[in-house]
């Protein structure tokens, strides 16, 4: 049943429902209660895909991308937490999919609280993710934005063949054709 009328939400209750749905249009930035939906999972078959999840902080980041200077690196900030980067990660994997044998290398940083680990390589592993996977130290919370220069989550980073930024997109409104085509022309 579909409701239309406005007169079950009380002025107050509108207020709240124009706050939700401008910080889904805007991104994440802070924690969400609600439990967080795997968007549409990948069955897994009796063996699972090779999926690890290590620690990062900014210094084994800036390590990370130095590894992979000569290549086309997608990191992609993301937590259970937030419903978009839920709702875009298996875009992140079919990208991964298409381009990495011609030498796109994708990272995944989720900015859940660390002890969540369990959650968040358990998402991991049902959506497949293969590539590299690393959890903030740092948690959810103005430290962990300012350690990686995050706005609001998703956020996904493409840098070029030298190790610069080549474009980033934030917020909920990220167009996997639109990464496809800054992939495409970077590698």
């Amino acid at each position: 049943m579909m409701v239309r009328s406005t007169e079950f939400c009380s002025p107050l209750g509108r207020v709240a429902i124009v706050i939700m749905l401008l910080s889904l249009k805007a991104g994440c930035n802070q924690p969400q209660p609600a439990e967080p939906e795997t968007a549409a999972p990948a069955q897994l078959s009796e063996q699972r895909p090779d999926v690890t999840l290590q620690p990062i902080d900014a210094d084994r980041y800036s390590e990370v991308l130095s590894r992979h200077r000569g290549k086309v690196v997608m990191v992609d900030f993301w937590a259970l937490w937030c419903p978009p980067c839920v709702a875009k990660f298996p875009d992140v994997v079919e990208l991964h999919r298409r381009f990495a044998d011609q030498g796109l290398v994708v990272v995944s940083i989720s900015m859940d609280e660390p002890e969540d680990g369990d959650a968040v390589l358990e998402f991991l592993a049902n959506q497949q993710a293969t590539f590299e996977n690393y959890h903030s130290l740092y948690g959810v919370g103005s430290a962990a934005f300012e350690a990686f220069d995050l706005d609001a989550v998703p956020h996904i980073k493409l840098y070029d063949r030298d190790g610069e930024i080549h474009t980033i997109f934030s917020g909920s409104s990220i167009e996997p054709a639109e990464m496809e085509q800054v992939i495409e022309a970077l590698l």
